[in-house]
């Protein structure tokens, strides 16, 4: 059985990770840098729920590099604090046994 309490505790660690990251020096060059999870057998429904409760965002299952959920960094940033953010939050889920990817992507 998938528990969802567990991944939505997971993300809270992750966000609160990506939150002590950021620097509030934001230059270099602007992305879009995301985090990805690959939650094979998870409902999708369920994910969007865990994710939002954890106060992060997703739009959902993406089939763009495999069937994968992107999930943005909590701060608002477009440069080296969005990439620091997207960095601690991919080695909390990576320690933690999800099968992540950090996605990178210049705006």
């Amino acid at each position: 059985m998938i528990d969802y309490k567990k991944l939505t505790d997971d993300l809270v660690k992750a966000r609160e990770a990506a939150e002590k990251a950021v620097t509030g020096e934001d230059g270099g060059t602007a992305n879009l840098d995301s985090l990805t999870l690959k939650l094979k057998g998870y409902r999708e429904v369920k994910v969007i729920e865990a994710v939002k409760a954890a106060g992060l965002y997703t739009r959902g299952k993406r089939e763009w590099i495999g069937t994968r959920y992107f999930i943005g960094p909590p701060v608002g940033a477009q440069g080296n604090d969005r990439v620091r953010q997207v960095e601690a939050m991919y080695k909390v889920m990576e320690d933690l046994g999800y099968d992540v990817l950090m996605f990178c992507q210049m705006d």
